[in-house]
């Protein structure tokens, strides 16, 4: 039935309806969080965080405590569009870094719309597990 009414298919109905919501009810400062992963090597950690469109100029990483810290912001241009599906904004993430992670030597590169972030491991023994006893009552 639905595609009756509009030829163009469900699912892109559904996303038309979906990005029309989103625009109406995102909240003013919303901040994105961009999508990473971190691989674990024998000498260092691997942080990758997707950051497309964004210049080494438009990013900060710092540390804060144990964590680490990714900000940046994506600004929109102001010009007239026929079409916006580009998403514009403040990003951060924090990453609680691992208990081997080196707070020195912290390398960053952007290459392609992807931030690494490569983290020196110290060595350290591995900590044997702690036992703690259950107690009824």
């Amino acid at each position: 039935m639905l595609e009756k009414l509009w030829p163009f298919g469900r699912n892109r109905v559904r996303k038309a309806f979906e990005e029309a919501l989103e625009k109406v009810f995102k909240e003013e400062g919303e901040t994105l969080e961009p999508l990473s992963e971190l691989s674990e090597h024998e000498d260092h950690y691997l942080l990758r965080v997707e950051v497309p469109g964004l210049g080494p100029e438009n990013l900060e990483v710092r540390l804060e405590g144990d964590q680490l810290v990714v900000e940046g912001e994506k600004r929109e241009e102001k010009r007239t569009k026929h079409l916006s599906e580009i998403v514009y904004g403040r990003i951060y993430r924090s990453y609680l870094l691992p208990k081997d992670a080196k707070r020195e030597g912290l390398e960053a590169r952007l290459h392609k719309g992807v931030l690494e972030v490569k983290i020196p491991r110290e060595k350290r023994p591995p900590e044997p597990p702690v036992k703690i006893p259950v107690q009824e009552g």
